[in-house]
């Protein structure tokens, strides 16, 4: 494989949205009912991490049950991932009715993984936050399984050129980048941020889960 046509891609990212968003939309309604409990106390759970790490206030406890709710937003995210990834790769008959995601032994190898990258990923924040998109980019390969572990394809060892790697790590995320970018440009307020983190979300889902269809279709051709 040679390359990801990058305006192609972009261009087939924002297609899929338009056609589908009556079901992205209906897809999204279990993870935002996953999330809701900790959005009703984020601003709370914010001032209490806000006056623990920078001394910004009195010292408040944090909320209660807000680590129970942590984890209904992780399971909430990694469910609408999923469905997304399903819904570019094998269809909107994929996916269950609203989204539900239920405990399976999909979920679970997909959670391992996830978890995995998010661990690796965040180590570097320790040793200097300028290595974060180095092991983005080296991990793009192994992440590229999180797709196929959506669609009930086994974990397999993906290797990409680094010319297709690059394009994959400027599709996910150097188009987020852009917009955070222009946001701030603007001038970012509460709803312009979310509405942003939100844009993000979709992008980087549908975008990666394109990427791999591209990848995984010319590794057949390849094949023959």
């Amino acid at each position: 494989m040679k390359t990801i046509p990058i305006r192609k891609t972009i261009l087939a990212t924002l297609a899929f949205t338009f056609s589908n968003w009556q079901k992205l939309l209906e897809v999204s309604i279990f993870p935002f009912l996953m999330s809701l409990p900790l959005i009703t106390i984020l601003p709370e759970l914010m001032i209490a991490l806000q006056a623990q790490l920078f001394g910004v206030g009195e010292i408040v406890a944090y909320p209660e049950y807000y680590q129970l709710y942590l984890l209904m937003f992780d399971y909430g995210y990694m469910a609408l991932v999923i469905n997304i990834y399903r819904m570019v790769i094998s269809g909107n008959n994929s996916i269950a009715r609203l989204g539900v995601v239920l405990p399976s032994l999909r979920f679970g190898r997909f959670f391992l993984l996830f978890i995995l990258l998010t661990i690796a990923a965040q180590f570097p924040i320790f040793i200097s936050p300028f290595l974060l998109p180095v092991i983005y980019f080296l991990l793009i390969p192994i992440s590229l399984n999180l797709v196929s572990i959506a669609n009930d394809v086994p974990y397999k060892k993906i290797k990409l050129q680094l010319s297709v790697q690059l394009r994959v790590f400027l599709l996910k995320l150097g188009v987020p980048t852009l917009l955070i970018v222009l946001v701030t440009l603007i001038g970012a307020n509460e709803f312009t941020f979310w509405t942003s983190m939100v844009i993000i979300i979709y992008w980087m889902a549908i975008s990666f889960a394109l990427c791999y269809s591209v990848i995984m279709a010319n590794s057949s051709k390849q094949n023959l």
